[in-house]
């Protein structure tokens, strides 16, 4: 089954058609798991089709008719409760390239191929799956595997925790290579083990940095996983990925790689704008870019742009990576937000952390600690109609550790208590959140929420060695506790113990042991 669509791909591109201005076909259920729109098979009414800027909903023949246009993909939006067909490595095949110059001739990637004018139907085969009321999706941020010695980190220091989580498809939001693409073949093997589909978002990382067009940008990226922006429904949730990533192009007078801004371009709005047309306004909205839709990482008008779009939103839910932090956050006018509708935002972190720094654990695995003091790691998402709920999952250390206690260090000496804090750092906590603690379980105290360095990173800078042109250094988060510590504990060992208070009634605990000498 799996081969059948990418054999019909092949058989098609024999037989090519040049000059065609539209497209169409038929959406069908296949009943026979061949690929192909045999005789009886029953016609699918009301499925999204999209050329990458209109999108039709076929109709009661299953049938839909689109403009070609030349760069960009015919894909059909995975309706809730079927799925379309994957390849041998689980990757969703569901999109037809259409291209009439073929493949430019600047890339110098592997599995780069000329691709066809687009034949003049293409049929496109879904099967009926039941899909739970409740899933799972595992969000993993940043793996950007340079070559093929961090391809083993990210195969045994993240990709075999994941099969504990029974996940239904994963989702990488962005930068799976570090500007060497020729990792992907191996990478998709890797990620296909887990035996579930999976969903690629575009990368800066992920650019043909030589490219000279913006048309040719994601080649690449496009060759092995497909369009670089597009839609589907699983459940009752519409999940959206978007490219945020303007590459501005090889740098001709310095012979290197360009520079690129956060940003969406007029014509993927405007297909955003089609595509939610046909989704209702209570249905919870999944965003999911590499960059994250906020100013310090994105320019402004796109963002506002975004926004407007979702104006009539019940619920929406943006997840990103890129800065190679851990971050929640609950957008509002700060964020250019300022509508009924709840949007929160959550960056995934990055399964490579601060780019496989080093220490390494005794596998030999960098532990590689995140600029913000998080540890490197991947989301687990549980979705059951419009609500949802997530966890994050630490690597190197146990599911629970989702609270450091950074200081104080385990001796003080009594003279210094007045000048010491005690200072957490909550992983996924905002803000607002409440943060309690207590010594020697007395009664509680209040910390105090700051924008701030984790003490235990700036503390460690010194082993955390990694590639020549990147120092670690530490980056501010908004994710930090503070108080200080009572200046009357007398001689002998206390116990700190800190409670943070989530949403959805989640408690969050953490201990610390300390000595006053």
């Amino acid at each position: 089954m799996k081969y059948c669509f990418l054999l019909l791909f092949i058989i098609n591109s024999l037989f090519l058609r040049a000059g065609n201005e539209v497209v169409t076909g038929v959406v069908f259920i296949d009943e026979n798991n061949n690929g192909l729109y045999d005789k009886g098979e029953a016609p699918l009414e009301g499925v999204l089709v999209s050329n990458q800027l209109e999108v039709v909903a076929s109709d009661k023949k299953g049938r839909y008719q689109l403009p070609l246009r030349d760069g960009a993909f015919i894909y059909v939006v995975k309706p809730k409760g079927y799925q379309v067909i994957t390849d041998s490595l689980n990757i969703p095949r569901y999109f037809y390239f259409h291209h009439t110059n073929g493949a430019p001739k600047n890339l110098t990637y592997k599995g780069v191929e000329p691709t066809g004018v687009a034949p003049e139907t293409i049929d496109f085969p879904l099967i009926p799956m039941e899909e739970k009321k409740r899933f799972r999706m595992l969000a993993l941020g940043d793996p950007q595997t340079p070559n093929d010695q961090t391809l083993d980190y990210f195969r045994d220091g993240s990709v075999a925790d994941m099969f504990r989580h029974q996940a239904d498809f994963y989702m990488i939001h962005g930068d799976i290579a570090d500007d060497n693409l020729d990792i992907y073949p191996r990478e998709k093997a890797i990620m296909s083990q887990l035996g579930i589909p999976g969903y690629h978002v575009p990368g800066n990382h992920d650019v043909n940095y030589k490219s000279e067009h913006r048309n040719n940008d994601f080649e690449t990226y496009r060759k092995a996983f497909g369009p670089d922006y597009f839609s589907f429904d699983y459940g009752d949730v519409h999940f959206i990925v978007l490219n945020n990533i303007s590459y501005k192009g090889w740098n001709q007078e310095q012979n290197k790689r360009g520079h690129y801004v956060g940003k969406l371009d007029s014509v993927q709005l405007e297909w955003l704008k089609n595509d939610l047309n046909h989704v209702p306004n209570d249905r919870l909205i999944v965003i999911n870019s590499h960059i994250p839709f906020v100013e310090d990482d994105t320019q402004k008008e796109s963002i506002i742009s975004l926004h407007d779009l979702l104006i009539e939103r019940t619920k929406v839910l943006s997840l990103s990576g890129h800065i190679h932090q851990v971050k929640t956050w609950q957008l509002n006018k700060e964020n250019y937000w300022e509508y009924a509708g709840s949007h929160e935002g959550v960056n995934v972190g990055a399964t490579c952390g601060s780019w496989w720094s080093n220490p390494k654990d005794e596998n030999g695995i960098p532990v590689s600690t995140c600029q913000d003091g998080s540890p490197k790691g991947y989301f687990v998402f549980d979705f059951e109609g419009s609500n949802y709920s997530y966890e994050f999952i630490p690597i190197h250390y146990d599911d629970a550790f989702q609270i450091r206690i950074s200081s104080p260090l385990g001796r003080i000496k009594q003279e210094e208590l007045d000048s010491s804090k005690i200072v957490i750092n909550w992983f996924v906590g905002k803000p607002h959140q409440k943060v309690e603690v207590r010594i020697d379980g007395g009664e509680p105290f209040l910390m105090k929420n700051f924008y701030g360095n984790d003490p235990f990173y700036e503390q460690t800078l010194g082993i955390r060695k990694t590639v020549p042109d990147w120092p670690p250094r530490a980056a501010k988060s908004s994710h930090m506790w503070k108080l200080p510590l009572p200046g009357n504990l007398r001689k002998g060992t206390h116990r700190i113990e800190v409670t943070a208070y989530g949403e959805n009634d989640k408690v969050f605990k953490a201990y610390k042991i300390i000595e006053i000498e």
